[in-house]
């Protein structure tokens, strides 16, 4: 589908009238040689003027008015932010849910003013919870929940976060359940309330009775009525990334299948129209990425959902998939594939989808090209102070900030200046930050004091870059709290100790650079080793190892054993680390957020204030 002329709805004055924000298409287009289908990138910019007719269009003047809002990968960030770059321009600071519910209450009114007859739906794409700050961590990620329901999101799909603590467990909070065990005294009184969000998910069935667990719907159907009385059917498929067993630890998937994606897509699409459903979106917790080669300047659209669209082309050519919400991969797209739109809104709230449409009561399908997508930032109260923020969520995140007050803010030690510790945002052109090889050196020095009575000598520490968070904020007076620690090291991973050979080292060190044609990229932070790399001259692995030493300078031996402090997640072949699987393990040394927090007091008490590592354990040489 071509876009069709339209007048932008603007979720704030200020986006026009101060940062002219609105959206263009970059008739970006490619075609697959194999399925012969269209990719169009389309990016949303600061600079184009607003274009006019599309509300007002006589052309749908029978249709019902609809949009789509959508969030995904909130990952419980009540209060988080970061750096948003939509083309050229930079906004700091973005999101929060505070912000957030701003932006969508901002969005949904407009859209009602013009079109008075208009129906909103809110949407979400998974990782809601999981990977959260503290405020919502310590309290399992029930003032989350409460905040999406404050925000109105009545229908979501499952993340691999959703999975964390056990799927039973998201499905306590969601339905508002008591806790099943004891937690912190902060969680114990949180008033425990249902969120009010229907799951949809389509290609996650239990592994025994293969039916979808906890009564989750692999589909729904929501009927959307006009003045006149006509009504039009719209369908949701939820979906979740099959690749799970690389997600999570053993305990939490295995109870589970996970069917491939395009195919469950296929079934629910055949059967939805059967009912008479044209009007089909996919919430998918898949990802996705828009790229800009920096020879051609050709912006371009990749990653797992396009393949699975392609793949859906092939086995159902006459889909009525509208819409794809994807989610996982953190990134922004905007693209159509074939006919699909196609849009992710990258992490944590700091941006928004919204799909503007109309539904056709005659073909019970969408309007011919009047699918309109934007994804749009959330503004810092500095960048948009016409956006006030949305007293609901506020008060929903200042009572989480209350309840765990006494825990987050125990100082437990202090750093060399005040000054943050950087994290995965600010990573180096080699995927090393300050707070990521700190936690290393932590989880060394742990395992290290864990194993000492063994008479057992731990070597080296490595862990996956997707398991440090956030970077380690440092307060002005210089002081670290509990809080702080937590947030970069929220999961609660067990830490095991492995024996690996010198060769099983390079081994998996080289799979960081493993292409895996599914757009999966990842890395390994480490401690008490360093090493080389370069460019290699094969696809499936376009760098690799070649030497591999010990802070003393000395090279491993290939044959000899040894240890490695590694968390359970890659000891599970977690992020395709499957060398990790075949390790054994000698011992384990605590849980990685405790080992954290007691590294910082050790060294702050032993005189040694927290001080950023320099960044030197990844070294690439050219020309070998």
């Amino acid at each position: 589908m071509d876009f069709h002329s339209h007048r932008l709805l603007k979720s704030s004055a200020v986006l026009l009238a101060l940062l002219s924000i609105s959206a263009f298409s970059s008739n970006v287009s490619a075609k697959d040689s194999g399925n012969n289908i269209e990719i169009k990138t389309n990016l949303d910019s600061a600079t184009e003027p607003e274009q006019s007719g599309w509300s007002s269009s006589k052309k749908y003047r029978h249709d019902i008015p609809i949009q789509f809002l959508g969030i995904n990968d909130l990952h419980g960030g009540l209060e988080r932010t970061g750096n948003v770059w939509f083309g050229a321009t930079k906004y700091p600071n973005a999101g929060s849910a505070v912000r957030l519910a701003s932006y969508l209450d901002n969005a949904q009114s407009s859209f009602q003013r013009e079109n008075k007859h208009g129906h909103t739906f809110r949407v979400e794409t998974g990782d809601m919870v999981g990977a959260s700050t503290s405020n919502s961590a310590l309290l399992q990620d029930e003032p989350t929940m409460q905040a999406l329901k404050a925000m109105n999101f009545k229908i979501g799909t499952l993340g691999n976060h959703e999975f964390d603590e056990g799927l039973g467990e998201f499905h306590r909070i969601l339905v508002g359940g008591k806790p099943t065990k004891h937690y912190n005294a902060a969680e114990m009184a949180y008033p425990h309330r249902s969120s009010g969000l229907q799951i949809v998910i389509s290609n996650v069935v239990n592994r025994k009775t293969n039916k979808t667990p906890y009564n989750f719907k692999p589909y729904l159907i929501k009927t959307v009525k006009a003045a006149n009385g006509k009504k039009v059917k719209v369908g949701f498929i939820g979906i979740l990334t099959t690749t799970m067993p690389t997600l999570t630890t053993y305990k939490n998937y295995h109870p589970y299948k996970f069917i491939d994606e395009a195919q469950a897509i296929a079934k629910y699409d055949r059967l939805l129209r059967k009912k008479g459903v044209k009007a089909i979106v996919v919430l998918a917790h898949t990802g996705v990425a828009t790229q800009t080669d920096a020879q051609t300047k050709q912006t371009s659209t990749s990653g797992p959902v396009v393949d699975i669209l392609q793949k859906l082309y092939r086995i159902d050519p006459k889909n009525s998939v509208d819409l794809y919400f994807a989610g996982h991969s953190h990134q922004y797209a905007n693209a159509t594939v074939g006919h699909t739109h196609l849009v992710q809104a990258i992490y944590s709230g700091e941006a928004y989808d919204d799909i503007i449409g109309y539904l056709n009561p005659k073909t019970h399908d969408f309007a011919a090209k009047s699918l309109v997508a934007h994804v749009f930032p959330v503004l810092s109260a500095k960048q948009d102070p016409t956006v006030k923020d949305n007293a609901k969520v506020t008060a929903i995140v200042k009572d989480a900030d209350q309840r765990t007050a006494p825990i987050v803010n125990q100082k437990i030690g202090e750093a060399a200046i005040a000054k943050n510790l950087t994290g995965r945002d600010e990573n180096n052109q080699y995927f090393e930050n300050e707070t990521g090889d700190l936690v290393c050196d932590a989880q060394l020095a742990g395992a290290r004091e864990a194993t000492a009575k063994q008479n057992l000598h731990v070597d080296f520490a490595m862990t996956n870059g997707g398991g440090v968070r956030a970077g380690l904020a440092v307060k002005p007076d210089k002081s670290i709290t509990w809080g702080a620690a937590q947030d970069v090291q929220p999961f609660g991973n067990i830490l095991d100790v492995v024996s690996m050979t010198g060769q099983q080292i390079y081994d998996v060190l080289n799979q960081q650079y493993k292409n895996f044609g599914n757009g999966h990229k990842t890395y390994l932070l480490t401690a008490g080793l360093k090493y080389d790399f370069t460019k290699n001259d094969d696809q499936t692995q376009p760098f690799k190892v070649t030497k591999v030493y010990g802070n003393d300078g000395k090279p491993i031996d290939l044959h000899k054993t040894y240890h490695v402090v590694i968390n359970e997640f890659l000891k599970g072949g977690g992020d395709y680390f499957n060398q990790f699987k075949t390790a054994k393990q000698v011992a384990t040394a605590g849980v990685d957020t405790d080992v954290f927090v007691k590294y910082i007091k050790d060294q702050t008490k032993a005189g040694k204030p927290i001080a950023a590592p320099k960044l030197d354990r990844k070294h690439f040489v050219a020309g070998k």
